[in-house]
C-alpha cells in the first residue's frame, strides 16, 4: 500500500506543476542568480527564434539588457512555422547601471516615489477600474496613428514591486508586405528580487478592457512566481 501511494505521488507531481509553469532558467544577474519561470504555458525562446530574440534585444536599447523572452508554446510553433499572428509576451530586462548594485525595499519605495513625482496625472489603478477607465480615456488614436503612448495608471500586483500600465501603437508588417498598425497594452513591473531590481514587461496584443485584466492578472500571477522560485520573504 506504501508503495501505491508513493507511486502515485510521484506520477501526480509533475502534472501539478505544470500547471504552474513550463520552462524554468537561470540567469546571472551582476554575479548574482535568480530563477526565472514564467507562467503556464509560457516557454522561454531566446534559444528557440535567436534572430528574433536579437531583434528584441536591439529594440530595448544600449541602456538595458534582455535576459530573458517567454511566449506562449503554441505561439512558438506558429513563430517557427513562419505565421505572423499576434501573441502575448514576458521579457526580463535590466538596466546596465543599476546591475551591479544591491538594493532594498526603501530604494523601490524612492524609485516608485520618483516616478509618481515626474509623471503628472499618474493615478492609482487596480483591476476593478479597468471598465470605468476605459469608460473616460479616449483610446482611439491607437488605432489610427503609430508611436502612441499613453500611461493607463499605476498598479500594485505584488509585494517589492510597482507596475506602469500602458497602451502604445506601432506600425507592423508581415512577411507578405503588409502593413498594419498594431495596438498593445503592457505591465511594466520593477521587481526587487535577491537585492536586484528586474524590469518585467507583460504585453497584451490589443486595447480592450478585457486584455488589459488580463494583463495585470498575468503580471500579478508571474510575481508571485518569481518570489516563490527564489525564496523571497
Amino acid at each position: 500500500m506504501l508503495s501505491l501511494a508513493l507511486a502515485l505521488t510521484l506520477t501526480t507531481a509533475p502534472i501539478h506543476a505544470q500547471q504552474l509553469y513550463e520552462t524554468q532558467t537561470m540567469a546571472l544577474v551582476d554575479t548574482r542568480p535568480i530563477v526565472l519561470e514564467a507562467p503556464f504555458p509560457f516557454v522561454e525562446v531566446s534559444r528557440s527564434l535567436p534572430d528574433a530574440f536579437a531583434q528584441r534585444r536591439a529594440n530595448i536599447g544600449a541602456a538595458n539588457r534582455l535576459i530573458a523572452w517567454f511566449i506562449p508554446r503554441l505561439a512558438l510553433k506558429d513563430q517557427l512555422d513562419e505565421k505572423t499572428d499576434r501573441y502575448r509576451s514576458l521579457q526580463v530586462q535590466v538596466r546596465k547601471d543599476m546591475e551591479p548594485v544591491r538594493y532594498t525595499p526603501a530604494d523601490l519605495a524612492k524609485l516608485r516615489d520618483d516616478l509618481v513625482r515626474n509623471t503628472p496625472g499618474l493615478t492609482p489603478i487596480a483591476e476593478s477600474d479597468i471598465d470605468t477607465l476605459f469608460g473616460i480615456m479616449d483610446l482611439s488614436q491607437f488605432k489610427k496613428q503609430t508611436s502612441a503612448r499613453k500611461i493607463l495608471g499605476l498598479a500594485n500586483l505584488g509585494p517589492d514591486s510597482f507596475t506602469l500600465c500602458i497602451a502604445t501603437s506601432a506600425e507592423g508588417k508581415d512577411l507578405r508586405g503588409g502593413r498594419q498598425i498594431e495596438a498593445s497594452v503592457a505591465c511594466v513591473t520593477h521587481l526587487l528580487l535577491n537585492e536586484k531590481i528586474l524590469i518585467l514587461t507583460v504585453t497584451g496584443p490589443e486595447i480592450t478592457p478585457a486584455e488589459l485584466g488580463n494583463t495585470m492578472r498575468l503580471t500579478r500571477e508571474w510575481i508571485r512566481l518569481l518570489r516563490a522560485a527564489n525564496n523571497a520573504k
